[in-house]
């Protein structure tokens, strides 16, 4: 489950939220069987070690994601894990690559994660760029200019796929008034009256080993690493847990169209649904594979197949801490009526609230998610990120590797009833997202 938006840095630092946002419960626990210690500075340790790993990825995890701004501080989460991430230095990553290592930096409503990926044998390298930005080095005026004229320039070359567009206004247009409106959306360059006081404010209210995860995943020995992780963090000062962000209420779902530069026609049709620790969010992970997750899943069946209505269809289900959004999205050809598509998309998705799932049908929906999500788990990178969610947006990582033994229990009338639980009308959003040089209505 990965969920929620990247903050997109220059060359090699770069989060892939997107590609999160698409991944299904993991095949099963193999990986991601997790330790849980917490350091008396109150810094929560996840291990979980994989002796046939080649590489082992350190991630701190922090509550600073855009559901902890107030609403005159729009786009500082973003800027302050910029300058953090990159904490004063021109090159960031040198110390990473010049061991074989990598990292990455992603920021969504509700944490910012920073990653160290590196061969076997070289973990203290990755702790140690780690600890050195719990909550590293003051911020200067220049450093907060240039990022924020960085993020700026990537905003104007407004480089975007048309399905990330539209998955985007999808959620904006499924939580308005909400954080979770924003995900997947470009980030802005934070207010304009931002100071290098400001930031220094926010990380010490929030990047503190007192609100913190750190995640192991991949090739360490375990005694020895938390070892290396009370040498490294447990010297740094507690802080303050901050405290959890206000749940706010979105407004009504939305109908929208726009205008965006992509050859074809794109409906998507989404749900707001419950958060990550939800009971129903297996059974929902489940649902959108059965619409959407492969060739011969239910939308594409009835949109591409039967109707020839569209040239594809997929689903999926994206789940944040406190809210989720199962989605559907079909790429609509000229001339296809667009009522008839929206129509036939809607009485196919409704057939999960109509009737239960064959034997068939739910065991294939099985068997897709599973193979998406073993493809998906494969590298320590992939685990880290995993059990690094799992603990953010449900607060115990050992539900990552439980997951898969959930949907297995699954039975066709759980699927039915989270189905009827979510696809109401009273929680569709639809965002129709035509070509730019198109005339007239859709």
């Amino acid at each position: 489950m990965t969920p929620p938006l990247a903050s997109r840095l220059p060359a090699r630092i770069a989060g892939a939220f997107l590609g999160a946002l698409l991944l299904t419960a993991p095949a099963s626990g193999a990986g991601l069987e997790a330790t849980r210690v917490t350091l008396p500075n109150g810094l929560r340790v996840v291990l979980a070690p994989d002796p046939g790993a080649l590489t082992v990825d350190a991630a701190l995890w922090l509550p600073a994601g855009r559901r902890h701004e107030r609403s005159a501080q729009s786009g500082l989460a973003v800027v302050a894990a910029r300058v953090t991430f990159r904490n004063g230095e021109a090159e960031p990553l040198a110390p990473l690559t010049a061991v074989g290592g990598s990292g990455s930096l992603v920021v969504t409503p509700d944490y910012t994660a920073l990653s160290a990926t590196v061969p076997a044998g070289s973990l203290d390298d990755a702790l140690a760029f780690l600890a050195s930005r719990l909550p590293g080095r003051p911020v200067t005026g220049a450093a907060l200019a240039s990022e924020r004229a960085a993020l700026r320039a990537e905003a104007a070359r407004g480089e975007r796929a048309p399905v990330a567009h539209g998955l985007a206004s999808l959620w904006a247009a499924a939580w308005p008034g909400h954080p979770y409106e924003a995900t997947g959306a470009p980030p802005g360059p934070g207010p304009e009256t931002l100071r290098p006081a400001d930031v220094e404010a926010w990380r010490r209210a929030r990047f503190a080993p007192a609100g913190a995860v750190l995640t192991l995943a991949g090739a360490f020995e375990p005694e020895a690493a938390l070892a290396a992780v009370r040498e490294r963090f447990g010297r740094l000062a507690r802080g303050s847990a901050p405290a959890a962000a206000a749940a706010r209420e979105p407004a009504a779902v939305r109908r929208t169209s726009e205008r965006f530069a992509t050859p074809a026609r794109l409906c998507l049709v989404g749900w707001r649904g419950p958060g990550a620790g939800d009971p129903d969010a297996p059974a929902l992970e489940l649902l959108a594979s059965w619409l959407g997750g492969g060739a011969s899943a239910r939308l594409p069946d009835a949109l591409v197949r039967e109707w020839q209505l569209a040239v594809a269809a997929q689903a999926g289900f994206a789940a944040q801490r406190d809210g989720s959004l199962l989605w559907t999205l079909a790429v609509v050809p000229p001339g296809a009526d667009s009522v008839a598509v929206e129509r036939t998309l809607l009485d196919a998705a409704g057939a999960a609230v109509q009737r239960e799932l064959e034997a068939f049908e739910l065991a294939r929906a099985r068997r897709q998610a599973g193979a998406g999500s073993a493809f998906a788990l494969q590298t320590s990178r992939q685990r880290g990120q995993a059990l690094g969610e799992a603990e953010m947006l449900t607060g115990d990582a050992t539900r990552a590797a439980a997951r898969w033994d959930s949907m297995a229990r699954l039975t066709a009338a759980d699927v039915r009833r989270a189905a009827a639980r979510v696809m109401t009308d009273q929680a569709r959003a639809t965002v129709w997202i035509l070509p730019a040089a198109e005339g007239g209505a859709r």
